[in-house]
């Protein structure tokens, strides 16, 4: 059953968030939405249609749909240029690939949550089965206008 997963991502590959949002709207699209995990049991099961949150510190910067999961085992070189063995790649759909601007604090998406799904530890790839979470997480980036800028949050 598709559900609602959170990737993190480490400031050793990408050293700041601009860096991640670079690539996210540029290279991973670029390679047809063609994402590597370090380990095959970071992620057991992302089925097909599932939403990825992607995570860097305390913030979710982005999602993406999930077109295929599969364990597969690949070298390649880091963003960093060093080599990396690979277990696992998910593909997402490129066009479901989007920024939250500005990221979304992950301390409102865990009161969205609840305390049923304790998402505050950076390094977790959490799993949110409530899909009801997913318009409220929305509605709560969209919905606020910011202090300084006068609006609310945005896609891009």
């Amino acid at each position: 059953m598709p559900h609602i997963r959170i990737f993190p991502h480490s400031q050793d590959e990408f050293p700041s968030l601009q860096t991640l949002q670079t690539w996210l709207m540029t290279a991973l699209k670029a390679l047809g939405g063609r994402y590597l995990l370090q380990s095959k049991n970071a992620v057991a099961d992302l089925p097909a249609g599932s939403i990825v949150l992607f995570r860097y510190g305390n913030e979710i910067v982005g999602e993406g749909v999930v077109r295929e999961y599969k364990r597969e085992s690949h070298t390649e070189r880091t963003l960093a240029g060093a080599v990396q063995q690979y277990e696992a790649r998910v593909t997402f759909a490129p066009g479901s690939i989007r920024l939250f601007v500005p990221p979304l604090a992950v301390e409102e998406l865990q009161r969205i949550v609840g305390d049923a799904v304790p998402i505050m530890v950076p390094s977790g790839y959490y799993i949110i089965r409530d899909w009801s979470v997913y318009p409220k997480l929305l509605a709560a980036h969209i919905g606020t206008p910011l202090a300084n800028a006068g609006r609310a949050g945005a896609f891009v």
